[in-house]
């Protein structure tokens, strides 16, 4: 089944000419030998002079041979191992176009500006691009539009704020000299509202043809470039978009690298879902109002007045803590928006425009009345193996439709196309079977080399109450208040609830003298930086400072964990994946996907050869439940403690 993706570019159309890059069936044969060679020379490049790892070469030889026999490989590679390099010199040598998709910008951001430039200096000629979702880049006719700023509103008809204006007023500066137009080059954190005022979303776009910039755009321009480069670099959300809209967003590739494999299948669970929530009927009736005119404005009153009705209809069934299926009401409001939403689309079809800007803005319309009305047509025809549920984000309640098993779908419509390699430093057990490998992949663990059994302590608190216990939280803060001052600050507090951090933030920043950083004060970009200027400095932090922060040296040598990170029990994915498994949930669904997201935080610690630590989890479960042993078998083979005086000794005498 062809699923409607919320986040679908303009079909991508495949240039006459491929430059030299080879689409075919030939098989790809490439020297292990030279591989390793190559691999030699460019980590002898790297300053300092690199060094030789053994599991760095052990991965290439896999990743090599998997290529050439077109066979996909899953290859779980600890901290350090460098499997960047590993995967991308397989991936220069194989002459064929290869996407690499990443689930983390930092990493997107490394192959990009690092790693992949490293390769192609030493493989003439490799060429090599980045390609984001078209949200990313400015838009030209947009920004031409744009007059007076301070005369702007919003879809939703709001006042723009005056720092909001500002930050329009500096993208509209450096439009005229960005090259690439894409938002990251911004040396400020720009509002949503601001981007969203000189940028389109790909239902808004009216498409190189039509557009009066589409021979300058930013977003098309990318595409070009992708499409002559060997090595394409995205994210998995864009990945995800690109399956969802039938393979027709990315250029042809016969090989895709899924680099931080661990996230796919959440990421596509949802890509190939879709979205909805109440602003988007907000959004289309401000938006048809200004193409149907007065003829038609009472129809654009009812589909904002629907919204209103649907928002509240949502917000009542969330507060019932119904996440899983819709309402009755729900259902009964959601048919009544397909017929408003049909109408209007209709009527935008039918309208007749007397100049180009009035043109333009009826095909910025009608791509969103089109896009909106397929997703209500398929939250209409939910099938046996997709799930509806509701989702709070900020403010807004969305309608998430997300399949509960990727596997299938995978299996007919991505690997029979390409070669998957998949890598990551946590492989979860289920990650064959949740992915549809099973029986079509081989699979490669490789350790770590650095130094974890001299270097750093696992430490499990002996003397702290159970977590479920009434004085759990007290005990957590008064613990990492004596973790923080031996280790002199220095520390990465993870948390798996935004509230407990918050409060227990406040009681340990009033018994320490060291600053303590915490979520959402700053952006994540700024917070990291922070804490990795500032030697004394915690971060105090949930989700996704779990995975992705790299902070080597002197500025962390403690990491604290406050609970095992189980999904929520009500979580309706989770249960949508229980109730299949049937009595192997446990083992099958939460246990892998805690014990997965377990040794990502535990990985913030150990980044480089001289690091040295402490992780302390404060859950006596990981060492006296059950299953501990499967979790404890996926961490790095630290020296383990539940002595608390060793580990205060270990941590003054890093700090020393």
């Amino acid at each position: 089944m062809r699923s409607y993706d919320p986040d679908a570019e303009e079909p991508y159309v495949e240039p006459s000419e491929e430059g030299g890059i080879a689409l075919d069936d030939d098989i790809v044969q490439i020297d292990e030998d030279r591989a390793l060679e190559l691999l030699d020379r460019i980590t002898e490049d790297l300053p300092g002079g690199g060094e030789r790892r053994e599991g760095q070469r052990d991965m290439v030889r896999a990743v090599a041979a998997g290529i050439s026999r077109k066979r996909h490989t899953i290859v779980e590679a600890g901290t350090g191992v460098g499997k960047s390099l590993a995967y991308l010199v397989p991936a220069a040598l194989s002459r064929r176009r290869v996407v690499i998709a990443t689930a983390t910008k930092n990493l997107q951001d490394q192959l990009a500006s690092k790693d992949a430039p490293t390769v192609a200096e030493h493989v003439a000629p490799l060429k090599v691009a980045v390609l984001k979702g078209r949200a990313n880049y400015l838009c030209r006719l947009k920004a031409q539009e744009v007059g007076a700023p301070a005369q702007m509103s919003f879809d939703a008809g709001d006042d723009v704020p005056a720092t909001v204006v500002d930050q329009v007023r500096r993208i509209l500066e450096w439009s005229n000299t960005t090259s690439s137009g894409d938002r990251d080059e911004l040396s400020f954190e720009v509002d949503g509202r601001a981007w969203r005022t000189l940028s389109v979303s790909p239902q808004e776009c009216l498409g190189r043809v039509q557009c009066p910039q589409g021979q300058s755009c930013f977003a098309e321009l990318a595409k070009d470039q992708a499409a002559s480069s060997d090595i394409v670099i995205v994210n998995s959300h864009l990945y995800g978009a690109h399956l969802a809209a039938g393979s027709t967003i990315l250029p042809a590739h016969d090989i895709v690298v899924f680099d931080e494999a661990h996230e796919v299948v959440d990421i596509f669970s949802q890509l190939l879902g879709t979205s909805l929530n109440a602003n988007r009927f907000r959004a289309l009736a401000t938006m048809a109002r200004s193409v149907l005119g007065a003829e038609h404005a009472s129809l654009c009153t009812d589909l904002t007045q629907f919204a209103d009705r649907f928002e509240r209809a949502l917000e009542e069934q969330f507060d019932t803590n119904e996440l899983k299926g819709l309402s009755d009401d729900v259902n009964a409001l959601l048919a009544e928006g397909t017929q408003l939403t049909i109408q209007v689309t209709e009527l935008l079809r039918a309208t007749e425009t007397g100049s180009q800007t009035d043109e333009i803005r009826r095909i910025r319309t009608q791509g969103p009345a089109v896009h909106l009305t397929n997703d209500l047509a398929r939250l209409g025809a939910v099938s046996d193996d997709e799930l509806t549920w509701l989702n709070r984000r900020d403010r807004e309640i969305d309608i998430e439709l997300s399949l509960i098993d990727i596997g299938p779908r995978l299996r007919d419509e991505l690997w029979p196309a390409v070669t998957g390699i998949l890598t990551s430093a946590t492989i979860p057990e289920t990650l064959v079977e949740s992915l549809g490998l099973g029986g079509i992949s081989d699979e490669l663990r490789v350790a770590s080399p650095f130094n974890y059994a001299e270097h750093s302590l696992l430490y499990v608190p002996e003397h702290l109450p159970a977590r479920t216990s009434d004085d759990a939280e007290e005990a957590i803060a008064l613990e990492l208040v004596d973790l923080i001052v031996a280790a002199g600050g220095r520390t990465l507090a993870l948390f798996t609830n935004r509230t407990v951090m918050k409060r227990v933030a406040d009681e340990v920043s009033q018994r320490i003298d060291t600053p303590i950083l915490v979520q959402d004060t700053l952006s994540r970009k700024r917070l990291i930086e922070r804490f990795r200027d500032e030697e004394s400095a915690s971060l105090f932090a949930v989700t996704s400072y779990w995975q992705g922060i790299d902070v080597p040296g002197t500025s962390l040598s403690l990491v604290t964990i406050d609970r095992l990170p189980f999904r929520r029990p009500d979580d309706p994915l989770s249960v949508a994946r229980r109730d299949r498994a049937g009595d192997q949930a446990f083992s099958k669904v939460d246990l892998p996907h805690a014990t997965m997201l377990l040794a990502q935080g535990v990985g913030r610690l150990i980044r480089s050869e001289t690091d040295r630590g402490v992780v302390a989890v404060l859950d006596t479960r990981l060492a006296t439940a059950n299953y501990r042993g499967r979790m404890l078998k996926k961490l790095p083979p630290m020296r383990r403690t539940r002595n608390k005086e060793e580990v205060l000794a270990f941590l003054r005498a890093i700090a020393n």
